[in-house]
């Protein structure tokens, strides 16, 4: 039992209360102790999209609020695709973040690459988190290679930047006293790499249950698969999109159509182009605002993945009553048979076996999907919340 309050502090690289993006899970992490009065402290990019009840003065925001990181977004998108926007926003705020940290020491918790602000905390005799939203840096890069040698897609410009990123961000592991990750496949991949597996923590993420209630699937029309990512940065390529093209134009199956959301860098496009004259009845939605809107479209949504923490849109898709064809990703929210099907990473006869049974066992979607959106009720946001709440008392009391 704590006889004292936990003063926990939380520096992140987002846009605080942001609905729908990070900021969503960073209002999340410290929703909990901000209502027991154990949050001291809040540093982000900003604090102007947050959507939800908070006392705003505990957040500080870097001056002009998101201003500058968004100038920086723009440098690359219009002027120079090669500008490292977010190498150098992260820098800029890591500066900025370790400068407002103060004493007596607490508990930070941190998103990766703020090597400034955890070495600072460390010197005021805070304890210090880091956030392992995305599976441990070395086997992240280690997996890029991979693709990057299976697909011809090397850039030593990108792969530059990308392993100079990747280097800091195993930096930030090393010189952190825990780690929080968000599944049972991130926490395997740091302890491979030698960091104490007591010293991890999992929190699966949650799912706003309001947004994504279950829907029955299409019972007529053609029957459509679904699958949704952000097809962009180093984590675009990991996200499995070749493999699930070339299942597709294998399986050529009749009244049936793939349709894929999300926003898709110029890297993947040139991708695509390799298989555009073997795709048939894929649509490219682009980014969306609304996936809702498309998981009620689908029939079973597929999340091929090959490296990453989580993907939220797992949740989401169970939520919405879909069952799900997934690797290990996101294991063990999906169960196996009953709310969808696991899959090897990277290989293209299992997606296709997987695919082609639901599209000949049409009774199997409903079940699934009905045990799916049961399933998802579990994680709530709420749920992570009180995780993470207990996750930092029981460091605090130990």
């Amino acid at each position: 039992m704590l006889t004292h309050p936990v003063r926990l502090v939380l520096a992140a690289y987002t846009h605080f209360g942001a609905r729908g993006l990070k900021g969503t899970e960073m209002y999340y992490f410290v929703r909990e102790a901000w209502k027991k009065g154990d949050l001291r402290q809040v540093i982000a990019i900003s604090k102007s999209r947050c959507q939800y009840e908070f006392d705003s003065q505990l957040v500080e925001t870097l001056p002009g609020e998101s201003r500058l990181i968004s100038g920086l977004g723009k440098l690359k998108e219009k002027v120079w695709s090669g500008f490292p926007a977010r190498w150098l926003g992260e820098r800029i705020f890591d500066r900025y973040a370790a400068s407002r940290l103060s004493g007596p020491g607490g508990i930070l918790i941190t998103t990766p690459r703020l090597l400034k602000t955890a070495h600072k905390a460390k010197a005021l005799g805070y304890t210090t988190f880091l956030y392992g939203s995305l599976c441990h840096p070395r086997y992240f890069l280690q997996q890029l290679h991979i693709e990057q040698q299976a697909l011809g897609l090397k850039n030593a410009k990108q792969e530059k930047g990308r392993s100079l990123g990747l280097a800091r961000f195993a930096a930030h592991v090393e010189s952190s006293d825990y780690i929080i990750t968000i599944s049972d496949f991130a926490k395997e991949t740091y302890v491979a790499q030698g960091f104490p597996s007591e010293r991890i923590f999992v929190a699966p993420l949650g799912v706003d249950l309001r947004r994504f209630p279950p829907t029955p699937a299409p019972a007529d029309g053609r029957f459509t698969y679904l699958f949704v990512a952000h097809l962009t940065g180093t984590t675009g390529i990991l996200k499995g999109l070749p493999y699930l093209l070339q299942a597709w134009s294998e399986l050529n199956l009749e009244n049936a159509q793939l349709l894929i959301c999300g926003k898709i860098s110029q890297e993947l496009q040139e991708l695509i182009q390799r298989y555009i004259t073997k795709l048939r009845n894929v649509e490219f939605a682009g980014p969306v605002n609304d996936p809702e809107t498309y998981y009620r479209k689908a029939s079973v949504f597929i999340f091929p993945t090959i490296a990453e923490g989580f993907g939220k849109v797992v949740l989401e898709a169970m939520a919405s009553g879909r069952p799900v064809i997934a690797t290990s990703v996101p294991s063990p929210v999906i169960r196996e048979g009953i709310d969808g099907f696991y899959v090897p990473s990277r290989e293209v006869k299992a997606l296709k076996e997987k695919m082609l049974y639901f599209y000949n066992n049409r009774e199997e979607i409903t079940r699934m999907g009905t045990t799916a959106s049961e399933q998802a009720r579990k994680f709530t946001w709420e749920r992570f919340s009180k995780q993470i709440a207990d996750i930092v008392a029981e460091v605090a009391a130990a």
